[in-house]
């Protein structure tokens, strides 16, 4: 201590304080501890405020940006959507889905073989997947005679699904016609292709033929869209909203008009401007309600008036949510209308977005595009490859 007081000694004469005591020792001391403190405490709260600027722009690569940008010497604010690629989409938009169902598939069989309880847990989270008893029951013979064999390993598991689940969509979807997805502007039609639209009301058939509609104007075709739905003032005005977005002609009649004769009205108008597609939005029908759906098959007997070949394709949108009895939606409205095509829609609120394959498998009749989200760009062209790899992954 005496050693320190010498040492500190020459300071405080040169100040004028006097003579050094202990007391003065250990508060210079104190000081000196409560210096170095602060500056660690500086150091780690730098260190923090990295790591959250760090988070902050990880989150924010996927979150709209305001950029603000000047134009002839006014400030203009911007708001930018970072782009994210269909893929991501659509992985994100299966995320319930494959965690909730699929995924645990994965985990059931972890042993070196399938055991008869392991396969009857398995077949038990198959019908939560609501691919359909036939489906599911096919997979789990399939998965029998696989137990045979003592090469099938719990890492060959998810390869086994994807294989057996694509044999259901290989068929089907290559019936597709490539129109619906791309117009090419150097190519003209020699009539328009007509697509009518058909689903129960909520299952989101409006905003998708809104979506569909952009598509395709964007790509530089014209396109004339038939309000049909004319019992729904919401739904016309809604219609319109996206039309008008999209560059696209609507054809709207009177509420309560009868919706043959829009459909009708809409296709001429299509014919003679040389339009290049019509879509035809239809009055949403419960599949159970049999003089309801007549009205949609008479609706499509008018277009034939105009156009024998009328309509090209017959689209029906289904909401995943509703899960198997989607699968009883599809085959009363394809036993009326003769469906072409489906069009899956809100896939990322739900955990069904297996009844996907139960469908196609029952029917035989493609998915054209899947829905997993409110924008444009959540809305793309159905590929099985695609569809199992983010179901599956």
């Amino acid at each position: 201590m005496q050693s320190i007081i010498s040492l500190i000694q020459p300071l405080y004469t040169a100040l004028g304080a006097g003579e050094v005591n202990v007391g003065d020792v250990w508060g210079l001391a104190l000081c000196l501890l409560m210096l170095l403190g602060a500056v660690a405490l500086t150091v780690d709260g730098k260190s923090e405020i990295t790591k959250v600027e760090e988070t902050t722009q990880a989150v924010s690569e996927t979150e709209p940006k305001v950029v603000e940008s000047e134009v002839a010497g006014h400030k203009i604010k911007e708001v930018v959507v970072p782009r994210v690629s269909w893929k991501d989409r659509l992985t994100k938009g299966l995320s319930r889905s494959r965690q909730e169902v699929w995924g645990k598939l994965e985990k059931i069989f972890t042993g070196e073989s399938l055991d008869e309880d392991t396969l009857e847990e398995i077949e038990e989270l198959l019908y939560t997947a609501d691919i359909g008893p036939t489906t599911a029951a096919e997979l789990i013979d399939a998965l029998r005679e696989k137990a045979k064999d003592t090469d099938f390993k719990s890492e060959n598991f998810r390869v086994f699904l994807k294989d057996f689940l694509g044999k259901i969509f290989e068929g089907p979807q290559a019936s597709i016609d490539s129109s619906l997805f791309s117009f090419n502007p150097n190519e003209t039609f020699k009539r328009p292709k007509v697509i009518m639209v058909v689903g129960v009301n909520g299952a989101g058939k409006t905003t998708t033929i809104g979506k569909l509609a952009t598509k395709l104007t964007g790509q530089g075709a014209k396109v004339v869209v038939g309000a049909c739905d004319t019992f729904r003032a919401a739904a016309v005005d809604q219609l319109a909203v996206w039309c008008e977005r999209a560059g696209a002609e609507m054809i709207r009649a009177k509420e309560g008009s009868n919706p043959s004769g829009v459909g009708y009205q809409a296709l001429e108008t299509a014919m003679n401007s040389g339009a290049d597609y019509c879509i035809l939005d239809t009055a949403g029908r419960l599949h159970t309600k049999g003089n309801l759906m007549e009205e949609l098959a008479k609706s499509k007997r008018v277009l034939t008036k105009l156009d024998a070949d009328a309509p090209d394709h017959v689209l029906l949108v289904i909401d995943a949510i509703t899960g198997q009895n989607a699968l009883r939606q599809a085959e009363e409205f394809h036993q009326t209308l003769g469906l072409t095509g489906l069009i899956f829609t809100k896939c990322d609120g739900s955990s069904k977005a297996g009844a996907a394959v139960g469908i196609v498998k029952k029917l035989e009749v493609p998915i054209t595009y899947i829905g997993v989200g409110e924008n444009v760009e959540d809305l793309d062209q159905f590929k099985a490859e695609e569809y199992l790899d983010s179901l599956l992954s």
